[in-house]
Parts: structure tokens; C-alpha cells; sequence
């Protein structure tokens, strides 16, 4: 990297469906700012953008910085993309953003060129530039929280597709029978594998009568149970909790070995927040992945947790920005 490039600063930003993160990022990949926002529960993409913009001038602010040294902005955002127009076509946590020109209205409210992409795309180069700096040319990024989705970099390349929606792995579909996804079709890995599916399958046992010490976490409130609350259980010897990890760890498996034969990558990482319930999850479902992929004895392939936490989409962003995606 020349002294230009890391000299270079940018403004990444991460909008979720619960909160938008911002930081100030230089070329090397570090954050000398940030702040972040609950994301504004609206149809109006114009508050949406607002509340970017607000966020935005506290997290130069905070640097002593204006948008005038900055060279460019990324954002990262969850949804269906189409990179090649800047436009959100769908995002299914954020109902603002609906066949959105999320790019060009930022790039107006800023007074900056814009770049957006998947984030879990961009969190896949987050870790590619940033947290492995380019070691490997085959790699598979899935983040496994409430939902599941996946970045791509094949041949040293950002994989984005025709349009720029490569990557939705979290709708493939693992069982033509099984639950209802939020996207309406049936058996997606989503469906299956995700924290919401986690809390859903025990919540579902313990309202069948199956005897578990997380109706007491919840005070009898099954809706409150999520993956943090079923981990903790499990970490406490909760019989329930630990077998549900391990169903869960076995779809995780399934569709690891899906990926494994589809792409042959060289290293699969593993982030969001299901990764965080460590090996008990991600051992089991190694496991599997390597049992049940079909060209797993002629091609290694190392699984193990992203590199860059909760910061992989956010320092994506900041590559997109750079244009560090190749």
C-alpha cells in the first residue's frame, strides 16, 4: 500500500433494520470515528436519509473533519441491490427502502460521490481487504443472525452478479417442505438455520410442554426467547437449549456443504451474531459441512469466525469506497 492510499480517508456507513452505524476510515483499514443511530421505522426514505445524514456529520465532527476530506462514501445496506443503478430494490427489515435511489439521494444530501452494496457482499470484502489482507483468492463469507446472508470473492475478484444481488444464500433452499421463510417461499437455510429459527423451534418445544429453565429466563414470555437467551441456557447445562444448538449447528452444516461444493473456496468465514454461540455451533456444523460436501476429500477447506466482528459490513463499505474490490 503507497503512502496515497493510506493517507486516504472515507465515510463508511452500515444501515440495518434496528440501527446505522457510521465511522471515519482511513486507507489502512482503521476507524478513527464512529457513532451510530436506531434506523428511523418509516416509509419515508427521506428521513431515512436524514437521520444518514445527521449521523454523518456527528462522526466527522467527532474526527475534527469535514465532508470535504473525505474522497468518497460507502454504504452497506440489507437487502436486494442493484449496484449498477445504486437503487434498493428490497430490503425486508427497512420498509423506506422499497425501489429506493438510495445512492443518488445520498450522494445529494452529502455532496459526495456514493457507492452501496449488499452488506453482507461488502462485509465479505471488509474481511477479504481488511481483516486477511488478501491472502486468499476463494472465499465465503455467511453471517447467521436473525437472517443468513453471504458475500463471495472468487479468483481475487468481488463476486456480485449481473445486477449485484449474488450472495442471498440464506434463501436456498435446504428442505421443499420445511417452514415458512419470512420471504414467503418454504425450507430456505433461513428458514432453518438462523437465530429466528433457533428461538422459534424452542419456543415451539417448550409450549408443547418439554421442560426447560429458559421459560423462567423469559418470565413466561416465549416471544422474548432469542439465540442469546437459548445460548445462555445452553452454557448453563439446560438440556433443551443444547439440543437445539446442535439442530441448529446441523443446518448450518447442510448448507455450508452447499457453498462448499458451489464454489470450492479456500476458507469460509463465519460472522453475525448465531457465530458469537462459538464452537458449540460452529464445531457441529463444520463437521457436517466437511462430511456431507461432495468435493470435500479432493479440497480442503478451513472454517472458522470472521476476522472483524461486528465491523466487517462497516469496513467493506470503506473498501467499496476505495474501489478496493478486485
Amino acid at each position: 500500500m503507497n503512502e496515497t492510499e493510506q493517507n486516504e480517508r472515507v465515510l463508511a456507513i452500515d444501515i440495518g433494520g434496528t440501527k446505522t452505524a457510521a465511522a471515519l476510515v482511513d486507507g489502512a483499514g482503521r476507524v478513527l470515528s464512529r457513532g451510530r443511530v436506531a434506523t428511523p421505522d418509516t416509509d419515508d426514505p427521506i428521513v431515512l436519509v436524514e437521520a444518514v445524514g445527521g449521523l454523518a456529520q456527528q462522526v466527522l465532527g467527532a474526527a475534527g473533519a469535514a465532508i470535504a476530506d473525505v474522497s468518497a462514501v460507502g454504504v452497506s445496506c440489507a437487502g436486494i441491490i442493484d449496484t449498477q443503478k445504486g437503487v434498493v430494490v428490497f430490503s425486508p427489515n427497512i420498509p423506506s427502502l422499497r425501489r429506493t435511489p438510495l445512492r443518488s439521494m445520498l450522494s445529494e444530501r452529502l455532496g459526495m460521490p456514493v457507492r452501496v452494496g449488499n452488506d453482507a457482499t461488502l462485509a465479505a470484502l471488509g474481511e477479504w481487504q481488511f481483516g486477511l489482507n488478501r491472502a486468499v483468492a476463494d472465499l465465503v463469507y455467511i453471517t447467521v443472525s436473525t437472517g443468513i446472508g453471504g458475500g463471495i470473492v472468487a479468483g481475487g475478484k468481488l463476486y456480485e452478479g449481473s445486477c449485484g444481488a449474488a450472495g442471498e444464500v440464506g434463501h436456498m433452499v435446504i428442505d421443499v417442505n420445511g417452514p415458512e421463510c419470512p420471504c414467503g417461499r418454504h425450507g430456505c437455510w433461513e428458514s432453518l438455520a438462523s437465530g429466528r429459527a433457533l428461538a422459534e423451534r424452542t419456543a415451539l418445544r417448550i409450549e408443547e410442554g418439554e421442560a426447560s429453565s429458559i421459560g423462567e429466563l423469559v418470565g413466561g414470555d416465549l416471544g422474548k426467547i432469542d439465540a442469546q437467551l437459548v445460548s445462555i441456557a445452553a452454557q448453563q447445562g439446560d438440556a433443551l437449549a443444547q439440543e437445539m444448538i446442535a439442530t441448529t449447528a446441523f443446518y448450518v452444516g447442510v448448507g455450508l456443504a452447499n457453498l462448499i461444493n458451489l464454489f470450492n473456496p479456500s476458507l469460509i468465514l463465519i460472522g453475525g451474531g448465531l457465530s458469537k454461540i462459538g464452537e458449540a455451533l460452529l464445531g457441529p456444523a463444520a463437521a457436517v459441512a466437511k462430511e456431507r460436501a461432495y468435493v470435500a476429500d479432493a479440497c480442503d477447506v478451513e472454517i472458522r469466525s470472521a476476522l472483524l466482528g461486528d465491523d466487517s459490513p462497516l469496513l467493506g463499505a470503506a473498501a467499496l469506497a476505495m474501489g478496493r474490490i478486485a
